[in-house]
């Protein structure tokens, strides 16, 4: 995947390409899932994007909170 190829995509399509590399290159896919912003639109376009192609089966989920640590 070329950088220069990606400058004529917007960030979603080329986020869009990216999933689809990673779900078809991996046996495997973790999100890691903060409760922030970035995170949470990682997770929802990835979720998204696995429902949309049967994938589901493939993606995990890893969570947690540092704030809660004392």
């Amino acid at each position: 995947m070329s950088r220069i190829e990606n400058l004529k995509d917007n960030v979603y399509k080329a986020t869009l390409k990216r999933l689809e590399y990673i779900f078809n290159e991996f046996d495997n896919i973790y999100v890691s899932f903060s409760g922030g912003k970035d995170s949470g639109v990682l997770l929802n376009l990835t979720l998204k994007y696995a429902d949309k192609t049967n994938m589901l089966h493939k993606l995990g989920v890893f969570h947690i909170d540092y704030e809660a640590q004392l």
